[in-house]
């Protein structure tokens, strides 16, 4: 399975993709500012993890990144 992630300007732009995506038979989800916050939350984790130690500074680095 792959993803790929759209970022639409408006609501119009997002909605008609999402009717696009399901008419073809494929999942979509309008993610709205927390769930994209939530997301980049659950990555910075998950990558904290990998390593012993996760400087304060690469973790704003790592939020930046997936927020911008």
């Amino acid at each position: 399975m792959k993803t790929v992630v759209i970022n639409a300007e408006d609501d119009k732009v997002a909605k008609l993709l999402t009717s696009l995506a399901k008419s073809m038979g494929l999942k979509s989800f309008i993610l709205n500012d927390q769930k994209k916050e939530d997301i980049a939350l659950i990555h910075a984790i998950d990558e904290g993890m990998k390593s012993e130690k996760l400087p304060l500074k690469s973790s704003y680095e790592i939020l930046d990144n997936l927020l911008g």
